[in-house]
């Protein structure tokens, strides 16, 4: 995804916006959108009303708010813990083939 969105940054012309329609929530989505890197401020709107699903509005050249900000902040300075289990597990692609509880269904 961090791929992804670094080619968008890039891509999106002075001041331009990018959207995305999903149906992922803010607390899972805005991480990785509010990102000083991309250059761009970040808005979104919820809309439905049993079944919500959201707008993400991404404006080339604006600043992250200061609360997006702060949060960047915190998240980059304590590790996340996909880098411990990395560190404490290795390579979860490393698995031998006859612990790979995938590979062993039958169907």
């Amino acid at each position: 995804m961090d791929k992804v969105l670094s080619e968008v940054s890039r891509v999106l012309s002075p001041e331009g916006i990018f959207i995305s329609f999903t149906f992922a929530q803010p607390y899972f989505r805005k991480p990785l959108y509010a990102r000083s890197k991309f250059n761009w401020s970040v808005n979104h709107r919820t809309f439905g009303e049993t079944f919500h699903y959201f707008l993400y509005i991404m404006q080339k050249g604006q600043s992250l708010s200061p609360e997006d900000l702060a949060k960047e902040k915190l998240r980059t300075s304590v590790p996340q813990e996909n880098d411990k289990l990395q560190r404490n597990f290795g390579d979860v692609n490393e698995v031998p083939e006859d612990e790979n509880y995938l590979l062993n269904i039958d169907l």
